[in-house]
């Protein structure tokens, strides 16, 4: 998984659900509805993408650090991912 994807799929998630979002709701929702990937895998994801300064988090909420309506969301943006999401196991996942 590269930063291109990190970004489709934040924008995906702050689009549909609004910014801020919770951590547990922005799980919930790129794991259980959308069916990205594992609860842990997104929370690995979540966590990159706070290192990388995409996001930033703040009392359980995370904000998007970027403008997620400017981004070009492909049609089929399941199918453009190509599976599931994948993190490295040596990143821990965000509480």
């Amino acid at each position: 998984m590269n930063g291109r994807h990190i970004l489709l799929l934040l924008a995906h998630m702050f689009r549909k659900m609004g910014n801020p979002i919770h951590v547990e709701d922005a799980v919930d929702f790129l794991s259980f509805r959308c069916r990205y990937g594992r609860p842990s895998d997104i929370r690995r994801m979540l966590t990159l993408a706070l290192e990388n300064e995409m996001v930033s988090s703040e009392n359980g909420r995370l904000s998007s650090e970027f403008v997620y309506s400017e981004q070009e969301l492909p049609y089929n943006l399941t199918a453009s991912l190509g599976g599931k999401v994948s993190v490295r196991e040596d990143v821990e996942p965000l509480v």
